[in-house]
């Protein structure tokens, strides 16, 4: 690992980083529905803002305002799939004061509004995530020249499948430029209609998860994840694919919620 200056770190500096981050995002889902200025998630890392700032992006590929956003809509998720409190009072819970606000940053990441996301999650709530990914990838279309190839390798023993996707940053909300549905082992074509730079990503879940537990995001022991380790640029048809390799690993608590509920809008016929 390089410094925030591009010199080497000794693992000493590295652990201290490590921990640092890690007190910056206790201190963020513990305290979702208050006012988290870059400050206060300073001075719960012990180091200056300015500084704060750039070691938080160097193990998150985050700023802490976009981290705190996405951990404040993936805990507006684990309550409406958990809760039986109101859209707005989970609004409030997660710090939004404006229930327009909240509701059109919801809609705009995971991909539906709050009130569809929880009757979705209902009628869904104990069916293994695993099925969904076999009836997606049996909807989605055979990627015959594919300008990108994923191959997807590690996870859970015993046939899981991945979801692959496109994203246009390093958190996985919005829709995907492309998306794909994986053996593991194995490897998946995607097709994109032109030129992009986009940040691969996989996903995969312990069999026995239901998607209540993965789409509210609250098992990081049962859920894997990978990312290439800098955006890929993708040019447009008539050109070899571009070949990414996606290596599998558990979930850590530096990594960025899974936002976006593809999947499952995909196979309930939302999108």
């Amino acid at each position: 690992m390089t410094s925030t200056t591009g010199r080497p770190v000794t693992e000493r500096t590295a652990d201290l980083w490590s921990e640092a981050v890690l007190r910056s995002i206790g201190t963020m889902r513990e305290h979702l529905g208050e006012d988290l200025p870059l400050r206060t998630l300073a001075q719960a890392a012990w180091l200056s803002p300015f500084h704060f700032h750039r070691v938080f992006h160097r193990l998150t590929d985050s700023t802490p305002a976009r981290f705190l956003a996405a951990w404040r809509i993936a805990e507006a998720k684990r309550l409406l799939a958990y809760k039986d409190d109101s859209v707005t009072d989970v609004c409030m819970q997660v710090g939004y004061a404006s229930l327009g606000t909240f509701t059109s940053q919801f809609t705009r990441v995971v991909g539906v509004s709050p009130g569809r996301f929880r009757r979705l999650v209902q009628a869904y709530a104990d069916v293994p995530f695993q099925d969904i990914l076999e009836r997606l990838g049996a909807a989605l279309p055979a990627a015959h020249y594919p300008t990108v190839t994923v191959s997807v390798s590690g996870g859970p023993d015993g046939g899981a499948l991945a979801a692959v996707g496109l994203f246009a940053g390093a958190i996985p909300q919005h829709r995907p430029e492309g998306c794909a549905v994986s053996a593991v082992p194995g490897t998946a074509g995607i097709v994109l209609a032109s030129d992009a730079v986009v940040q691969p990503m996989a996903m995969c879940f312990d069999t026995s998860v239901t998607v209540r537990e993965a789409v509210a995001d609250t098992d990081l022991d049962g859920c894997y994840v990978a990312a290439a380790p800098s955006p890929v640029r993708v040019p447009g048809g008539g050109t070899a694919p571009v070949a990414v390799d996606l290596p599998l690993r558990r979930r850590r608590p530096t990594d960025p919620p899974i936002l976006l509920a593809l999947p499952l809008l995909m196979v309930a016929a939302e999108l």
